[in-house]
């Protein structure tokens, strides 16, 4: 064998090594096409619940030319999702319509512990339609989502950040 050879039978074996390693991290679940699905993790703050719930888009759908991720120009995605609940420990936490509304054909989604909180992400369309979401959560409030495009993540991409007036506990 080859200096060369052995060299890229070393990268090769690394690379593999490194993919199977980043896809142990990462957990992602399907998401169902059309009825819910649960997500949960584990924390010292409580164990997070969140369900996703998704519809198939019928023709009575009101807005046709919307761009929704996961579709098209003047396509709309098969599925749009219809809310998304979470839950910390008893406590529900209050989701906006403008978090979810627009994600169109969500296939996978996972949640990522994280300092004070977590991230929902969720990956969804198909092909040149397809995009990554992510939710962030700060103690018991959602503080951004972020969404791009998988294709062009620079140039097609949308950023919210939430703010909640804090709640006086009894």
């Amino acid at each position: 064998m080859t200096r060369l050879g052995s060299i890229w039978r070393l990268l090769t074996l690394s690379s593999c090594l490194a993919t199977a390693s980043i896809a142990a991290a990462d957990t992602m679940h399907a998401v169902d096409a059309d009825g819910r699905t649960e997500l949960s993790l584990t924390r010292t703050d409580g164990a997070v619940r969140i369900v996703i719930m998704q519809t198939v888009v019928h023709d009575s759908y009101p807005y046709k030319d919307a761009i929704l991720w996961g579709g098209d120009v003047g396509e709309l995605p098969k599925t749009i999702v219809t809310s998304i609940q979470v839950r910390i420990g008893t406590e529900e936490i209050f989701i906006p319509l403008s978090a979810y509304s627009d994600l169109g054909n969500v296939k996978f989604a996972s949640i990522d512990s994280a300092d004070h909180g977590f991230t929902l992400r969720i990956h969804g369309g198909d092909g040149a339609t397809s995009y990554d979401a992510a939710l962030a959560f700060k103690r018991t409030y959602l503080i951004s989502r972020e969404v791009a495009l998988r294709e062009f993540p620079k140039e097609r991409r949308d950023a919210t950040s939430y703010s909640f007036p804090a709640r006086v506990k009894d």
